[in-house]
């Protein structure tokens, strides 16, 4: 497969964009990453990447799949301090009928700060001979009639390829640029949250034996919520969420009542025990989205998309990370198979049919702020979820059912026999 003429040019060098850029690697010969932000500041951000400074958590799906593609990955990862820790004995999460039990699950979780996570990425994938790693800004994609023949960016310089990604996440430009080829704009689907949190770094760890916890939001009534997570370095990041629209505090003392009135301790202990490393950090607008391309009528033969580019998913769920890199395995996968008629459309249906599962996660919890437009069957089912969620705290089964398919490990049908026979213990 591999020839000197084929070229790549992937869109966006964050996440998705540099897990693509290693799964296209082992059949093309060149790699461009163009990035509009590729190095981070001191402090590890990059504004490319607003939601770096927050929480992240790496659901095992997400870091076998990503073993897969960068064998050593997760030694490397754990050598630089992050945590890997079974979900139910290193995670405390408070829902409204009480806490998750405490046991093992069996379910794995890598906790550490994005910045770690996609720098030791970055290193590896641009360490590869065939990946070059470009600063500049995506501006157009070039069309010879249906076909697109490269990108240009925001300076003129053009990249000729043979084939084009877009993985320039929530803010795609994709449809417009589909559009100038002559193709039809694909169908979108919107599920409102409202969501918004503000995070801050802490120095120290809290005194206790947990990497995380956390106390959800529940709709449509419990708009409030927190995370706290323990990171490498011996620090801690806090945050504190607000759903339907409700905006967390950004100001110190704003903040610390905000953790002081949530039911779950551990936040107010975290900010209380710990010194204030930098500024507060805001992020609002993270709704879900998905731009239905396995659905377009017609479809370009050497252009794809993938990560927040096709479904952009509420981060709450913490499921953006391992849908991504489901993807990249799965293009990597497709690509072994040779130049095959369709290749381009075929990646799209594969790439919804990862996101399904997921989204339904997301939807199902967050039309629930919406009561008045939901459908009968959204409705019902979001009924059999709080459910689900309300017998947790007295089933340690039902937990470790619902942190399997939490990690994309088992489908959601599973959890359907709780809501028939189970009953809450009192």
């Amino acid at each position: 497969m591999r020839t000197a003429s084929r070229h790549a040019v992937v869109i966006g060098g964050g996440f998705a964009g540099l897990l693509a850029a290693r799964a296209l690697s082992d059949t093309f010969a060149r790699v461009t990453v163009i990035e509009r932000d590729p190095q981070p500041r001191p402090d590890g951000h990059r504004r490319g990447a607003p939601q770096t400074p927050h929480p992240h958590g790496l659901l095992q799906r997400g870091a076998t799949t990503i073993e897969a593609l960068l064998p050593g990955i997760g030694d490397e990862l754990r050598a630089r301090g992050a945590a890997l820790f079974d979900f139910g004995e290193g995670a405390r999460i408070l829902f409204p009928a009480g806490w998750a039990p405490v046991g093992p699950t069996g379910v794995g979780h890598l906790a550490c700060s994005r910045a770690l996570l996609e720098g030791t990425i970055r290193e590896r994938v641009t360490g590869l001979p065939a990946v070059d790693l470009v600063a500049a800004t995506a501006s157009a994609v070039l069309w010879t009639g249906h076909r697109a023949t490269g990108v240009r960016d925001s300076s003129g310089r053009t990249f000729p390829a043979d084939l084009v990604v877009d993985a320039s996440g929530r803010t795609t430009r994709l449809a417009g640029w589909l559009d100038q080829g002559g193709f039809p704009s694909p169908p979108v689907t919107r599920v409102l949250a409202g969501l918004s949190y503000v995070t801050r770094r802490f120095q120290g760890t809290p005194a206790a034996e947990w990497h995380m916890s956390a106390e959800a939001t529940y709709a449509p009534t419990i708009r409030r919520g927190g995370l706290v997570q323990v990171i490498e370095g011996q620090q801690t990041l806090v945050t504190l969420i607000g759903a339907n629209g409700t905006r967390p505090p950004h100001d110190q003392d704003g903040f610390r009542a905000h953790a002081a009135a949530l039911r779950n301790p551990h936040l107010l202990e975290s900010i209380d025990r710990g010194t204030p490393v930098g500024k507060p950090h805001r992020y609002g607008g993270l709704d879900n989205r998905w731009n239905g391309y396995h659905r377009a009528p017609r479809w370009p033969d050497n252009v794809i998309a993938l990560g927040d580019s096709v479904a952009a998913l509420n981060p709450i769920y913490g499921h953006g990370l391992t849908v991504c890199a489901l993807q990249a395995l799965a293009l990597r996968d497709l690509l072994r198979h040779g130049p095959l008629p369709g290749f381009a459309g075929n990646f799209q249906r594969e790439a919804a049919g990862i996101v399904r599962v997921p989204w339904l996660l997301a939807a199902l919890s967050d039309t629930a702020w919406h009561t008045e437009r939901r459908p009968l069957g959204m409705h019902t089912a979001t009924l059999a979820l709080r459910r689900v969620l309300d017998l947790v705290p007295s089933h340690p089964e039902i937990y470790r059912d619902l942190v399997a398919v939490q990690n994309l490990l088992a489908h959601p049908v599973i959890l359907a026999p709780a809501t028939l026979t189970r009953r809450p213990r009192t």
